[in-house]
């Protein structure tokens, strides 16, 4: 009775308590994919997908690949787990594409059981025999991966020959074949490839069909077809060898899109230039071929009205049309363009074609399509289909009415230690500023910020505002021949060391290179840099042999710096005889050549080269004088057989006259050199017309610039005539054209004692006919003792010349009217004294290093550099 009692209690607490433990427990059916407790359960691997799914996996003979970790799913459609990566591997044809366990591919066979403790699946074996598909190394095989009694999608993988090189083909989606393609223009990307056979002997491995059915198919293989294989059965790529990997070098130029479902690969054209492609397979890789963007065939810059000069008011903006065509005459947008202006200070060029107008003034407003920026192309395919050249528009005449006072600055390099500044508004002489050294140049940037000194010992500069000095510079001795309009980079040449420094303004010499020059001149945009040198700087032999000459070195040699590129060639030069006398002509006061050292002689005889406007070339002064431009010549891919700034074919780019200096008119349309002769001077007028398709051949077709085709240098058409101008001079220092219209006047140096000399100045005449010439009678109260003009200066508003006198030591103040005519000419309103102390030489006991002052060093000298900057009149 005890234990039935005892059995009755357990039954009463186990039920309640069994009732509870089975009211708490999930539905085991739900682990199942059925949801009827039995089957695949949602934890187990469902499917397996291996990758690429398409496209496959190419592989050289012996080359290996690890396959890409499977991605297993649930019956869900989420990722199943794999313990550890437990996969087996399967394969179609393991003397083919075996694979190790952990899933590696070779393309052969894997090592196995190879003792000498070669460990297995370590040596990926050629495949033995090598495949034949069609007579051409090739053939398919297929890789699974599986797991949990579930296998993936099979995998191809292409097993082929080594590819050593590849060939670019490009088809326009629409329309014919052409050499470049219009901005926006999509063609299919493919390409042929080249295997290796007997003898290392390159034939076709693949080709697309666009070359195969070809009835003159060009294979980029050197071998051609392989023996015994005709073109019908050369495959396509994309089912020998598997998809190739496309890249673009520049992909400003072009850009590269593949089709997912059907892995065709298409190149759309983006800006105008020339870009390599490289193409890789089964893991070379090699320049594919180079894909071109057709490039500007002209540049047209015009108002809102379409006009190409006009008038705006100081203080507006005005934003200039651009219009771009091809050379398929299709329109070309988002182009980076370079904008500038010949008068920057006044009428500023910004991105994108606005103007500014600051000061009044009158400038030429161009745009330049310039390597690299724009229009870029390799080195080496330079000028295929018009790329890698520049291309410049045509000018905008700007005018902004009005005047605007101006500050001025006058030194007397080699002669004077020290610089003047003036302030118009008031006509107050400023205190004379004393330099470190005496120097040998001076130069004011375009913007008028700064004024730079060269001398025998330093750099000196002074910002313009407060007259003070920004920096001293021990390491960059010489002489300053130029600053680049946009104030950032110097041209000096160190003479003692037969060096030019390009010096950064902020940060000291950045590149050196060999040479003397005596002039130089930047491009409006500052990227290229014209510098000149003449044979006839050198001392002359003395015939003892007991004095070795001081100055060596001068060469007749242009060199040009593109500071893009970074690069420096060299041309040579015409001879350019100096004028009788003194050789070279120095200021007068100065000591002769031949006593003076490197870094310390100046000669006066300094201004040029002339650049043309738009900015394609240059002037040079000589006999004759020629103009050098930015149209390289040579054969298109054959970059060590150009000349990238040569003169051009004669008589085009050569005028028979000898010009000393040179300079050119704001509209572009003229260039003026002079010349002594015969105690006067000679000017020349030479008439220009810049191309309107610059470098591109006439008829612009850019198949006529295809690999090997001659590229044509830049044909500046010109006429010429020559007009005398009475002056007793001993050297021409300057022809100064005015900003707003063609006028010029002209400085010299004085030849012997004669007084009363007048200011000659230049008016052109019409339809290429001889101008005019004209005198202004300088006045003052010392007029009589005047023997020459020596240095002028135009203000920016083309009201006043201000024009630095020999004998009396003034600056005299020419009054400009609006229109210069016989009967109003213009006229000597006011004169300044700058009273520049003259430097005492170390040969008259003097102290003042770099001196070249031929006298005691008492008084006062002329001022032979004159710089301008405008300023407001409030």
């Amino acid at each position: 009775m005890r234990r039935f009692l005892t059995l009755v209690c357990l039954l009463c607490l186990a039920i309640p308590a069994g009732i509870s433990i089975s009211g708490c427990t999930r539905n085991p059916d739900e682990n199942y994919c059925n949801g009827l407790g039995y089957g695949l359960k949602v934890t187990d691997v469902a499917s397996l997908t291996l990758t690429p799914q398409t496209g496959g996996i190419s592989l050289a003979f012996g080359q290996t690949q690890q396959v890409a970790t499977p991605y297993p799913k649930n019956c869900k459609g989420t990722a199943a787990s794999v313990a550890n990566n437990t996969y087996s591997w399967g394969t179609s044809n393991n003397q083919l594409a075996d694979i190790s366990p952990t899933g590696i591919i070779c393309a052969g066979t894997w090592n196995r059981n190879t003792g000498g403790g070669i460990p297995n699946y370590t040596v990926c074996n050629k495949p033995n025999p090598l495949p034949s598909t069609n007579g051409l190394p090739y053939t398919v095989g297929y890789v699974t991966a599986s797991v949990q009694s579930v296998t993936s999608n099979p995998v191809q993988v292409y097993i082929h020959s080594q590819v050593t090189s590849v060939g670019l083909v490009t088809q326009p989606l629409s329309g014919s074949g052409q050499q470049c393609f219009s901005q926006g223009a999509v063609a299919s990307l493919d390409a042929q490839a080249c295997f290796a056979g007997a003898n290392n002997t390159q034939y076709v491995l693949c080709a697309p069909p666009s070359v195969t059915s070809s009835s003159n198919p060009i294979y980029a293989c050197p071998g051609g077809l392989p023996p015994g294989v005709t073109s019908s059965q050369i495959p396509d790529c994309t089912s020998s060898i598997g998809t190739l990997n496309y890249s673009v070098g520049t992909t400003s130029i072009a850009s590269i899109a593949t089709n997912t479902t059907t892995n065709q690969v298409s190149i759309t054209a983006e800006q105008p230039g020339t870009t390599v492609i490289t193409a890789s397979v089964a893991g070379s890789g090699s320049s594919a071929g180079y894909f071109s963007t057709c490039p500007p065939q002209s540049i047209n810059l015009a108002l809102a009205d379409g006009s190409t000069e006009g008038t705006v008011t100081q203080g507006v903006t005005q934003n200039l049309t651009t219009t771009v065509l091809d050379t398929n005459n299709n329109p070309i947008t988002g182009l980076t363009l370079t904008y500038q202006s010949t008068d920057p200070i006044d009428i500023t060029a910004g991105t994108g074609g606005a103007i500014t107008t600051n000061y009044p003034g009158t400038a030429s407003i161009y745009a330049i399509c310039q390597p690299s920026v724009c229009n870029p192309a390799p080195t080496n395919q330079i000028g295929l289909y018009g790329t890698g050249l520049s291309i410049s528009s045509n000018p905008v005449k700007i005018t902004t009415p009005g005047t605007a006072s101006d500050y001025l600055w006058f030194a007397a390099p080699g002669l004077s230690q020290y610089f003047v500044p003036v302030e118009l508004i008031n006509g107050t002489v400023g205190s004379t500023v004393r330099l470190p050294f005496v120097p040998n140049s001076m130069v004011m940037d375009r913007l008028g910020t700064d004024l730079y000194f060269g001398s025998s010992h330093e750099l000196m500069e002074y910002i313009s505002a407060t007259d003070t000095v920004a920096k001293v510079d021990t390491s960059a001795p010489g002489v300053v021949l130029a600053v680049s309009p946009n104030n950032t980079t110097l041209l000096i040449n160190d003479q003692e060391r037969q060096l030019f420094y390009i010096y950064s303004v902020k940060n000291g010499i950045s590149a050196t290179f060999g040479g003397m020059g005596n002039a130089a001149v930047w491009t409006p945009d500052s990227q290229t840099l014209y510098i000149t040198d003449n044979a006839a700087l050198n001392d002359p032999p003395d015939p003892t042999g007991q004095n070795p000459p001081k100055i060596t070195g001068h060469t007749n040699t242009l060199y040009v710096y593109n500071a893009t590129n970074g690069g420096w060639t060299t041309y040579p030069l015409p001879p350019s005889p100096l004028p009788t006398g003194t050789q070279p002509p120095v200021p007068p006061g100065s000591q002769p050549w031949s006593s003076l050292l490197p870094n310390v002689a100046v000669s006066s005889t300094m201004q040029t080269p002339a650049i043309t406007i738009p900015s394609v070339g240059a002037f040079l002064r000589g006999n004759p004088t020629v103009a050098h431009t930015w149209c390289p010549s040579g054969n298109v891919g054959a970059y060590n057989s150009m000349v990238f700034y040569p003169q051009g074919p004669d008589p085009d780019n050569s005028v028979p006259v000898q010009s000393d200096v040179l300079a050119a008119t704001t509209d572009g349309s003229h260039i003026f050199g002079a010349s002594t002769s015969s105690g006067g001077i000679t000017l020349s007028d030479i008439g220009v017309t810049v191309p309107a398709f610059n470098c591109l051949p006439s008829g612009v077709s850019d198949t006529s610039l295809a690999t090997g085709n001659p590229l044509a240098p830049l044909v500046l058409e010109n006429t010429w005539s020559q007009t005398q101008i009475a002056a007793n001079a001993s050297a021409v220092n300057q022809v100064v054209t005015a900003p707003e219209t063609n006028m010029a006047f002209i400085t010299y140096n004085p030849s012997g004692t004669s007084t009363n000399a007048s200011l000659p100045y230049y008016l052109p005449g019409t339809g290429g006919a001889g101008g005019t010439v004209g005198y202004v009678t300088l006045g003052g109260s010392s007029a009589s003792a005047i023997t020459a003009p020596l240095a002028g200066a135009f203000s920016p508003d083309n009201s006043y010349f201000f024009v630095s006198t020999a004998g009396d030591n003034l600056i005299h103040y020419i009054s400009i009217p609006a229109s210069v005519t016989p009967s109003t000419p213009p006229t000597d309103v006011q004169q300044i004294a700058p009273n520049l102390p003259a430097c005492t030489p170390v040969s008259a006991g003097g102290d003042d290093i770099g001196c070249t002052n031929s006298g005691s060093g008492s008084g006062i000298v002329p001022a032979t550099v004159i710089a301008v900057k405008p300023r407001t009149t409030t």
